[in-house]
């Protein structure tokens, strides 16, 4: 029946949108993957462990995107069944949902842009904030340039209709492109989460100074990213005129990302810090805050499948110091191989507890076997460290994905 219903939806787009604008544009995307992970959970090797599992899923992506004559109206439409597993399609009743849904126009007689609606968005190198995967919904006005200002208004979560709980974000941004090959931009967030549903608390506020720049120094490829964290979230409860502060925020992080192509070979290093909570300090909270989908950030294993030492997983560099290494090589024009290592430590831990996180060794395969299809194959090994506890056993995976984009 769902996929009866995403038919009539896209057909239904079509139609509306050949009537309206001149330009209707189908794609879409089928990628079909297998997963194998052993021990995701990091715990001694004492037989079945949860974080075992084994799997085949596929995911559908069908994007309508169109724009009038002279491109001053432009929208989109992608719906998405996100990596249904195999055995379960049927089971799983109304997976396909909407992943994009906006409309951008030219403000009439003024320089600038409105877009309104369900939107992929990212600050900076998307190290705090990072919503690629579903999108958020939200409005931005935008000016853009050789130096592009942006206002964007953000409703990250509506938790109960009913009560002023919401999370909303609220963002100044602007980007400035100094030549062909260097921008640097700075990210000006204020969160307001009324009921703690993200930031903990009642009545909390957090306020984010991202700084980013993307450029090439000499033959170096460079991405860089800073934030730095302020504000505080009050005590529930009866005693709201005391307004006893619960937490105090002051996180902050630095990724630098390098890469130097030397003909079939590139090479690549990142270095990253994010601030971890002192649990010594009492109500402060030094650790960064970040706010990411769930789609890998950076290894393969730790972050993405692995909780990280800020406690769960898909948190970025929260509470973690990393240095990684790697390399990716163009054996022909259709196939290439890479690899990269990863060193990882906890920022901060508790009185008694070590740093070490372990190291991450990642591979993968890239076969790109007609313009269409794409064939890649990754495995990976993660070696817990101390952090874990000192009966922590190594954690395998490996994915292969069958890509084909229309």
């Amino acid at each position: 029946m769902k996929k009866f219903l995403a038919v009539l939806v896209v057909l239904a787009l079509t139609v509306i949108s050949s009537i309206a604008f001149a330009e209707v544009t189908l794609s879409g995307s089928i990628d079909t993957r297998g997963q194998y992970y052993n021990n995701t959970s990091a715990n001694a090797d004492s037989g079945v462990d949860p974080g075992d599992f084994m799997r085949t899923q596929t995911r559908v992506r069908i994007d309508a995107a169109s724009k009038n004559a002279d491109n001053t109206v432009r929208g989109k439409v992608q719906i998405e069944d996100d990596w249904a597993t195999w055995g379960k399609f049927e089971a799983t009743a109304g997976a396909f949902k909407l992943r994009e849904a906006w409309v951008d126009f030219n403000l009439p007689g003024l320089p600038g842009h409105l877009k309104g609606g369900h939107q992929l968005l990212q600050l900076g190198q998307g190290w705090f904030f990072r919503s690629m995967k579903f999108g958020s919904d939200a409005w931005l006005l935008g000016f853009p340039g050789k130096n592009t200002l942006a206002f964007l208004d953000v409703k990250y979560g509506e938790y109960d209709p009913i009560y002023v709980d919401d999370v909303d974000a609220y963002v100044i941004l602007d980007v400035f492109k100094i030549d062909d090959n260097n921008t640097v931009g700075i990210d000006l967030t204020s969160i307001n989460d009324r009921g703690g549903n993200v930031l903990g608390g009642t009545d909390a506020s957090l306020n984010n100074i991202g700084v980013n720049y993307t450029g090439k120094l000499g033959p170096v490829n460079l991405k860089a990213e800073i934030d730095v964290q302020m504000g505080s979230a009050t005590k529930g409860g009866v005693d709201a005129s005391a307004n006893v502060v619960d937490k105090d925020y002051s996180g902050n992080q630095i990724v630098i990302q390098a890469t130097m192509p030397m003909d079939a070979l590139t090479v690549n290093l990142t270095v990253a810090r994010g601030s971890g909570d002192d649990t010594s300090t009492g109500d402060a909270n030094e650790g960064i805050v970040t706010l990411l989908d769930k789609d890998p950030h950076y290894t393969f294993l730790y972050e993405y499948n692995v909780a990280t030492a800020a406690g769960a997983k898909n948190t970025g560099f929260a509470n973690t110091t990393a240095l990684n290494v790697g390399a990716n090589y163009a054996i022909s024009k259709t196939l290439s191989a890479g690899a990269d290592v990863w060193l990882l430590k906890a920022t901060e831990v508790a009185a008694g507890a070590k740093d070490d996180l372990g190291m991450e060794i990642d591979a993968k395969l890239v076969w790109k076997m007609y313009d269409a299809l794409t064939f890649s194959w990754m495995v990976g090994l993660f070696q817990p460290g101390d952090f874990y506890g000192t009966t922590a056993d190594d954690v395998t995976g490996s994915q292969w994905v069958l890509g084909y984009k229309f």
